[in-house]
């Protein structure tokens, strides 16, 4: 969104006597939305650009008349798309102290949980399974922290189960049925995201 379109949303909301934050409650966004409106580092989408033109009593024309040209524009937009993208990217990134946390522990628990099954029950050999099961707990914190099952690694949890049931208990043959459960964990966990 050009710098122009952003005072003049500014300006009409001011006009209207409305603070951001009741816009955004108005529209049912947050206030940061708003906010970045008013910036020009995001654009309105075309439902909220319906609800602000009947809000403020202006047509569309009005709202989103500008000078630029389109090379201006479209220029504006993809160097918009770009924050957009850095800002998602720099979420992603993101790392909380509680995850770091949950990491740092999940490796030298694991570490330590292998040293003494070999150490003490010489398990050496199906004790390295117990490493499998890091990347489980990590996912399993990250998926419950975004409320998304899809971030669980599931696939690495029934690799590890089966491991554990063909080294421990020679149970290769049945135990690769658990496999099935891949596709049908991820088919509910897609249902309960939407």
């Amino acid at each position: 969104m050009n710098i122009e379109i952003a005072n003049r949303l500014q300006k009409l909301r001011k006009e209207k006597g409305y603070s951001q934050e009741q816009l955004a409650e108005e529209l049912g966004i947050s206030r940061q939305a708003v906010s970045k409106w008013e910036r020009a580092e995001s654009s309105p989408d075309t439902d909220n650009l319906i609800c602000l033109a009947k809000l403020y009593g202006v047509s569309l024309d009005y709202l989103l008349s500008t000078e630029d040209s389109i090379e201006i524009i479209k220029a504006e937009q993809l160097d918009s798309e770009k924050d957009e993208f850095e800002d998602e990217d720099e979420e992603d990134e993101k790392s909380s102290p509680i995850m770091d946390i949950i990491s740092t522990s999940t490796v030298v628990l694991s570490t330590i949980g292998f040293f003494l099954l070999g150490s003490i029950w010489n398990l050496w050999h199906p004790g390295w399974i117990i490493f499998i099961f890091i990347p489980v707990v990590i996912t399993f914190a990250e998926a419950i922290k975004k409320k998304d099952a899809t971030q669980f690694a599931y696939p690495v949890l029934v690799t590890g189960i089966y491991l554990l049931l063909g080294t421990v208990w020679n149970l290769w043959h049945p135990g690769w049925i658990i496999f099935i459960t891949i596709p049908i964990y991820y088919v509910i966990a897609e249902v309960f995201k939407h």
